[in-house]
This record gives C-alpha cells, structure tokens and sequence, in this order.
C-alpha cells in the first residue's frame, strides 16, 4: 500500500503544481484589469479631441509637417521628401509648427492639467508639457 501510495503521490506531484501554476495565472488574469479606467477613457478622449482640435488652426505648412511626424511617426527624410523641402526646412517647420501648437494648448493645459497629471510650460523641464492620446508630442 504505502509503495504504490507514494508512487501516485510522486506521478501526481508535477500535474498539481502544473495546474496550480496555471489556475494561479488564469485568476491572476481573471481579477486584475489592466484596461483604462472609464475616467482615464474620456480624460484622454478629450485631450485628443482637443488636441485634434487646436492642432487645425495651426497655419499650414506647419500642420502638415507636425501631422507627418508626429501622428503619421514619419521620418523627417521621409517628410522632405514627400512634401518636396530640404531637411532643414522641415526641422524648422516641426519646431515652429509644436510651438504653436503649444501655446494653442497652453491655458487648456493649465486649466486641466492637474486634474490629468499633465504639466503647464511653466512646471515642465527643458519645455516638455504632455504627450497628450495617440503618441502626438505636444511639445518638443
């Protein structure tokens, strides 16, 4: 008795820490939720929107070039390229361009930005005020 006992002890042994392991995983995964909280959902929503939003008043050719680099992830040869100017002139444009997005955006970041984690101009290092929903950099 005792033999055969520890021999099914033995052969169970690595199925049950197996299937613990694996149910400590699948709860693990069942209990902790890891999507956005509702209120973190619409906070980045409107960031979005208004960024989108304050990001068409910014005069072309500045607009186009931030929306290359900073929405479409485009290189700034690629950008040179597509729109036909030299390398310095889009480095020149995204600077002037993420400028003036930023001040468009600067009393709405100091209004909000508390409530958001977010940083005004003032508060920021080195000129840094957010990246604000879907990688677009809301300052250089």
């Amino acid at each position: 008795w005792w033999f055969r006992h520890k021999a099914r002890e033995t052969s169970m042994e690595p199925m049950e820490n197996e299937a613990s392991q694996s149910s400590g995983l699948a709860l693990k995964e069942t209990l902790v939720d890891e999507a956005e909280s509702p209120f973190d959902c619409v906070a980045h929503e409107e960031v979005r929107a208004r960024v989108e939003e304050e990001l068409r008043k910014v005069p072309e050719p500045y607009r186009s070039t931030v929306i290359l680099r900073d929405l479409e992830e485009m290189s700034y040869e690629e950008i040179a390229e597509v729109l036909e100017i030299s390398l310095g002139t889009v480095k020149s444009r995204l600077t002037r361009g993420r400028e003036a997005l930023r001040r468009r955006l600067s009393g709405y970041i100091r209004e909000v930005g508390p409530e958001l984690g977010l940083l005004s101009p003032d508060e920021s290092e080195e000129g840094r005020i957010a990246r604000a929903g879907d990688g677009l950099e809301v300052a250089s």
